[in-house]
């Protein structure tokens, strides 16, 4: 201020400096200057209050040459340069520079210059300013542009190369009543999949969201050890036990469903539990703000026995429900997500709701079920091992037809299709074969494999995997041919029984004998590792989810996150624009939070769909949705292979109004 102060004195000339003993603050008399505004009474002797009032003059002195008040004697101080009225207490290195008030000769010149971060300079806003010679000195450095806070003003205020970043509206402009927001190509953001936001989807050439089996994200085998009434959780990818969960009495059936979540069957109570396979996901039953569940705490691979919990303190087991009969002996998932599960004993099939498990539809069958397994068009097919029947059941019409084999002894065990839609069953106890039968054609065949054929699995690669116990082997059978190509052996004394595929390309056994499972590579058809899970595993159905996602119900999902523009929200309505062929459709969901963290624990609305017949906009205003971020998620079906929906883009709709909780 001082300097600028200075420069403008040195411009003005004598006008500045004279003296003024009469002008303002002068009250006529000989007591010196009025206090005036600006006047604290702590300035020193002699001087006055310049015409405007806002800057105290010194009073002359003798040793003055320039006239700036300052040198030798004089009460301002000392002068750093005599010859410069614009310099007097700090004098820069005019020789080495131009500084404001240095003197220069080129009246009227100016150059370029800038005080601020060189670094910034061109960026955004960010510029240069001038100084000029102006009567004989340099003037302050005018024009120039430094950062400054960012504005919705489509300019790169802060000189960071970006513009209105966080203060655009939800709508990605500047206006006040944005209502809605995009995702997807050419809309606010693109989609964008990964492990924790989708499921057996992937973006297509257009940046579309489509179905794609090779993207599914269902990483475990869930293991029934029967022995000790627990589930045991591995992942498929490193063999680590990742949680044991304590359910019904006996347990041997488990089955995945769309969502990644299992359920399971028992023997000896007649019990069907479901687990939510993510922690994310499990309900917070006791109100502590955290989810108690079974976890690897010291992460050596295996659930020790202070790494449990009881029954009913789990809080990943979503519900266990007695649905009839007292041996449930088979399980599998529909299209819907709905769980079938087989009363040994009443020889009844019953679909349970994925929310809560209470029973929607009972079907009687002329078998015991031992085993079962869908088809893509929704056909239930059961391993009646009780009757020696291979059974089909229609649920769309209740139809029910059986089958035995016209080829040798029939005893039906482990169940499951192959890459082309047909149904494979182990025979275990007699007559050592794994039976194909096709339901086109309506033809048998049978493949002769080694001692006693338990559990089977098909494969996406052409083969279908038989568990043989009594050799510890697993044998390979060319699906086409129906010949035994290979064995690939698992060490004396596995006794395996049930077989599962994952979503990479392996194949598992459980080994009943020595409390393991073994993962085998299919390709090379050799043994990649061994783990450990819970005492007596015994464990058939799809226990990865693979059947169902690959053969069953190709599906995947796709969740999106809107929000995080400091904005409390109230989220009104969602659109989705997809393209939906023939056998084809989609479902919708959201839920809403205040952070990120909150709505990870936040309950979802209820599934909206499908679409079709449904029609969007989705009304969202029912169910109170308000908060900073909304979650949707988009569930992608189809009931025929290579036919997939397409989402293009899903819309938000909200009320832009701000203020406390409505």
């Amino acid at each position: 201020m001082r300097l600028a102060c200075l420069i403008l004195l040195g411009l003005l000339g004598a006008a500045c400096s004279s003296d003024k003993t009469g002008d303002a603050g002068d009250t006529g008399s000989d007591k010196g200057p009025v206090m005036g505004k600006h006047d604290t009474g702590d300035e020193p002797d002699g001087g006055e209050l310049d015409p405007t009032g806002d800057a105290w003059v010194p009073p002359p002195c003798d040793n003055d040459p320039d006239g700036d008040g300052f040198g030798d004697g004089c009460a301002a101080g000392p002068d750093c340069d005599e010859g410069n009225p614009n310099l007097n207490v700090y004098c820069p290195p005019c020789e080495n520079g131009i500084y404001p008030g240095c003197a220069c000769s080129n009246d009227g010149a100016g150059i370029d210059c800038y005080p601020g971060d060189p670094d910034l300079l061109g960026i955004g806003e960010c510029k240069m300013g001038k100084q000029t010679c102006l009567g004989g000195f340099w003037t302050e450095c005018i024009g120039y542009v430094e950062p400054t806070p960012e504005i919705c003003d489509t300019l790169d205020n802060n000189c960071d190369g970006e513009t209105d970043e966080d203060v655009l509206s939800p709508c990605g402009d500047c206006s006040q009543t944005c209502n809605h927001v995009g995702a997807g190509p050419g809309k606010q953001k693109e989609f964008e999949t990964g492990e924790d936001n989708s499921s057996g989807v992937s973006k297509n050439m257009d940046g579309f969201i489509v179905l794609d089996s090779t993207s599914v994200n269902m990483q475990y085998i869930w293991i029934a050890n029967s022995g000790e009434n627990t589930v045991s959780k591995l992942s498929t990818k490193t063999g680590k036990e990742l949680g044991r969960y304590a359910v019904c009495d006996n347990p041997s059936r488990t089955s995945v469903d769309l969502f990644g979540d299992v359920w399971v069957g028992c023997r000896n109570d007649g019990g069907v539990a479901k687990i939510n396979a993510h922690p994310l996901l499990c309900e917070d039953k006791n109100g502590d703000g955290q989810i108690q569940t079974s976890k690897d705490n010291n992460d050596d691979g295996q659930i020790q026995p202070d790494e449990r919990l009881p029954m009913g303190e789990d809080e990943c087991m979503k519900f266990l429900v007695h649905p009839g009969g007292s041996c449930q002996r088979s399980m599998g998932v529909d299209k819907n997500n709905h769980a079938w599960t087989g009363d040994w004993n009443g020889s009844t099939l019953r679909r349970l709701h994925p929310d809560d498990g209470h029973t929607v539809q009972e079907i009687g069958i002329p078998a015991q079920p031992y085993g079962l397994v869908i088809d893509k068009n929704g056909i239930i097919w059961v391993s009646g091992r009780g009757g020696n029947k291979l059974v089909r059941v229609n649920p769309a019409n209740g139809d029910v037809s059986e089958y035995a084999s016209n080829i040798g002894c029939f005893e039906p065990y482990g169940i499951t299709l192959d890459n082309k839609g047909r149904v494979w069953t182990g025979n275990c106890c007699c007559w050592d074969v794994a039976y194909r039968f096709d339901p086109q054609t309506g033809q048998w065949a049978a493949a002769k494999t080694h001692s006693r054929p338990r559990g089977l699995v098909g494969n996406l690669d052409g083969f279908v995997y038989v568990a043989n116990d009594d050799s510890s082997e697993v044998a390979v059978v060319n699906a086409d041919t129906a010949e035994t190509v290979a064995y690939v052996s698992l060490g004396g004394g596995r006794f395996p029984v049930g077989m599962a595929a994952d979503f990479d390309g392996y194949v598992w056994a459980v080994n009943q004998s020595s409390s393991s499972a073994t993962k085998v590579d299919a390709l090379t058809r050799t043994v990649v590792g061994e783990f450990p899970v819970g005492s007596g595993p015994y464990t058939y159905s799809d226990m990865t989810g693979y059947l169902l996602h690959t053969f069953t119900n190709p599906t995947g999902f796709y969740q999106h996150l809107f929000g995080g523009w400091g904005l409390r929200l109230r989220w009104i309505g969602i659109i989705v624009d997809a393209y939906l062929p023939s056998k084809t459709y989609i479902k919708v969901r959201a839920r809403s939070a205040v952070t990120v963290e909150q709505l990870e624990t936040t309950d979802w609305t209820p599934w909206f769909g499908p679409f079709p017949p449904a029609e969007f906009p989705i009304d969202l205003l029912p169910y109170k949705l308000y908060g900073d971020y909304l979650q949707a998620e988009v569930a992608l079906f189809s009931e025929e292979d290579g036919v997939t929906p397409i989402i293009k883009s899903i819309e938000i709709q909200f009320d832009n109004g701000q203020g406390g909780t409505p």
